[in-house]
């Protein structure tokens, strides 16, 4: 049964007292709660957890139900309190966040661990930037949750929208997919994809500063033409030490999928840059993107490959498809499929 407690009530509440609430059937959740739902202190160790900061970049959840949520963000004043380079474009790090509210709608729902199927179409209307004070919100809204019937867990199918203060949208997405998987199910998919190793999960954010998304190594691009366009290949190493396995999940880590998602519209906007003369060309869309597999710690590279890379009629430049490998460090491939794979993915 939902629980009716305002968030004003839930800030004047210690930690022991927050921990005593159902997080469960509560209609909003205040920052603290997701900072311990983030620790695993909510009942929560062995399941799902939402990401840590500074990848967790939400503030508190105003209303959540059946039918959907509202949750927002407000950056902070003072740039010297943002963790990350000002420059970098966000549209991922926040595409990230209406995953993440997903996926915690889904494990309210069954206990498990939630992992990012798919996505629809997704457009970005406004930049997505630092900017100081700047307040946005996370709207979704439930289309489906499908119950599977054999591991008594369940696949949540969301709308979602980045909107502005005054409700313009800043990024849309539609049919976002995250399952939630048993424990066991996710013991088999790190064995399947190298993450034995585990993290360390004790580095103090308030430490952290000037931090970089990552994306492909400098000085592996390679760029060859074809009759249907540029294909492109990239790849970054991945190790225990890589930044986000710190704070993507306690206990559970995993490089962010919109993180891959980032290195892949880096990459195409550097060759729109040196090929097609375009001037700090932005992400617009991309058509869909399914996740088939994970980015675990233990080291390996990622390839990043677009396919048909040409520039249209508008001057935009498009990646008719890309995938994502895992490799061993000699460049031989740990899995025969790409782990990731996006469609129609453009840059203006």
């Amino acid at each position: 049964m939902m629980q009716e407690y305002r968030i004003e009530a839930l800030n004047e509440m210690d930690d022991k007292a927050l921990q005593a609430l159902d997080w469960k059937n509560l209609k909003c959740l205040n920052g603290r709660l997701l900072e311990l739902h983030a620790e695993g202190a909510l009942g929560n160790d062995k399941f799902a957890k939402l990401p840590r900061k500074p990848i967790l970049c939400i503030d508190q959840i105003e209303h959540i139900d059946e039918d959907g949520i509202v949750a927002s963000f407000v950056f902070p004043d003072d740039v010297a309190n943002w963790p990350y380079r000002t420059e970098q474009t966000l549209e991922m790090l926040f595409q990230d966040q209406l995953d993440q509210l997903v996926g915690f709608w889904g494990a309210r729902k069954a206990d498990g661990v939630g992992r990012a199927l798919s996505s629809g179409v997704c457009i970005l209307h406004q930049p997505l930037n630092f900017e100081a004070g700047k307040q946005i919100r996370f709207s979704l809204s439930r289309k489906k949750w499908v119950v599977n019937q054999r591991t008594g867990t369940g696949t949540a199918i969301f709308d979602g929208a980045i909107l502005d203060a005054n409700d313009g949208v800043i990024l849309e997405t539609k049919k976002i997919i995250v399952g939630i998987l048993s424990p066991e199910e996710i013991h088999v998919l790190r064995a399947k994809y190298g993450g034995q190793l585990g993290v360390s999960s004790s580095c103090d954010i308030s430490t952290l500063s000037d931090l970089e998304i990552p994306i492909y190594d400098q000085g592996t691009q390679r760029i060859e033409e074809s009759e249907d366009g540029l294909t492109v290949n990239a790849t970054q190493a991945i190790s225990p030490e890589l930044w986000p396995l710190s704070f993507h999940f306690k206990g559970d880590p995993v490089v962010p999928g919109n993180f891959g998602t980032h290195g892949m519209i880096a990459l195409l906007k550097e060759v729109a840059v040196e090929k097609f003369g375009l001037n700090q060309p932005v992400f617009k869309s991309v058509f869909a993107k399914k996740f088939s597999g994970m980015i675990f710690e233990d080291p390996k590279q990622i390839r990043f490959e677009l396919l048909g890379v040409k520039q249209q009629d508008d001057g935009s430049v498009i990646a008719t498809q890309a995938n994502l490998y895992l490799e061993d460090l000699t460049g031989s491939l740990l899995v025969e499929s790409p782990i990731y794979t996006f469609k129609k993915l453009v840059v203006v």
